[in-house]
């Protein structure tokens, strides 16, 4: 209780930190779009509930000036999900909705940048074999300590941090799909063949608590390649992700793995080229589990039922 308090406070701490930027117009910003298609494999005998998901969302992020050494970054995130499990479209127009911000604390050096994020975020999930009426609606934060280090042709990102519900599951309507005192680490090189070409892979390792009596754990790994148009503002990218979950209950477990490739669009705002954003810009972001969070509930009453 007293960790969730102080992740809590820390985390409204940092949100309210763009407040005293907003005196100032954002110095950099970025707005991007996004659509996804994945494929999914579970263990359950016979055929499991998942099914093939689309995703689709839209970011935008903004660097604050402040007076130095001291900079700060905002983000606001939507992104929605359909097809997670075998006719869950009846339960709502989504399978899944996930919207919120995060806010960025920044102190750049001459071949780095160090900082502390701070995000919340709501994951509403609507799945015919989940909560009371198939529905859950579950308020996430996190906070995490991340840094970056500058080549003349590398960024290296790393991040980690605590992510989990922070409202006790009110409103909740099940005892399955809430994760809290979740755990995660993250690191994130890319490389530059020219300052509007690059490549990234984007890894993470994630472990958390189940409300109901499970642990939670798994990992994804991405990789990118984004191409800026020359004297334009946009560019483009496309990533492959797969990503794995595995849910214990009673020495019981159930998982499913994803693989998703997406595409998508950015608009860059007073920066000449990628590599300019990702050294300079914001650039920095924070992990949402989107996808592991809205299906961590079927995995987790599979388990239940397999280890009863």
């Amino acid at each position: 209780m007293k960790s969730t308090l102080l992740a809590t406070a820390s985390i409204a701490g940092l949100l309210a930190l763009p407040l005293a930027a907003l005196a100032s117009a954002p110095d950099m910003g970025m707005v991007q779009l996004n659509i996804g298609q994945g494929w999914t494999n579970d263990n359950f005998p016979g055929g499991g509930p998942f099914d093939d998901p689309i995703s689709y969302g839209a970011r935008t992020q903004w660097l604050f000036p402040l007076s130095q050494p001291v900079e700060l970054q905002a983000d606001l995130f939507a992104e929605g999900m359909n097809n997670i499990v075998h006719g869950g479209e009846g339960f709502g127009e989504r399978d899944s909705a996930l919207y919120g911000g995060t806010a960025h604390v920044i102190h750049p050096m001459e071949h780095a940048r160090v900082g502390v994020a701070g995000s919340i975020y709501t994951v509403d999930s609507w799945t015919p074999f989940v909560g009371k009426h198939g529905h859950d609606s579950v308020r996430y934060g996190l906070v995490a300590l991340e840094g970056q280090y500058f080549t003349d042709h590398w960024t290296l990102f790393g991040q980690g941090g605590w992510f989990g519900d922070i409202n006790g599951c009110v409103g909740f309507e099940g005892p399955e799909g809430c994760v809290h005192n979740g755990v995660f680490v993250r690191a994130k090189p890319t490389y530059f063949f020219s300052s509007n070409m690059a490549v990234s892979v984007d890894g993470q390792l994630f472990w958390g608590d189940d409300e109901f009596l499970g642990t939670v754990q798994g990992g994804s790994v991405r990789a990118e390649g984004e191409y800026k148009f020359t004297d334009s503002p946009f560019s483009g990218f496309v990533g492959v992700k797969y990503e794995a979950t595995t849910v214990d209950v009673f020495a019981a477990h159930a998982s499913e793995n994803t693989t998703t490739v997406d595409i998508g669009v950015r608009m860059l705002l007073d920066q000449k080229s990628i590599f300019d954003f990702s050294q300079t810009g914001p650039s920095m972001d924070t992990p949402t589990f989107h996808h592991e969070l809205a299906s961590e509930g079927i995995l987790q009453l599979d388990a239940a039922e397999r280890g009863l």
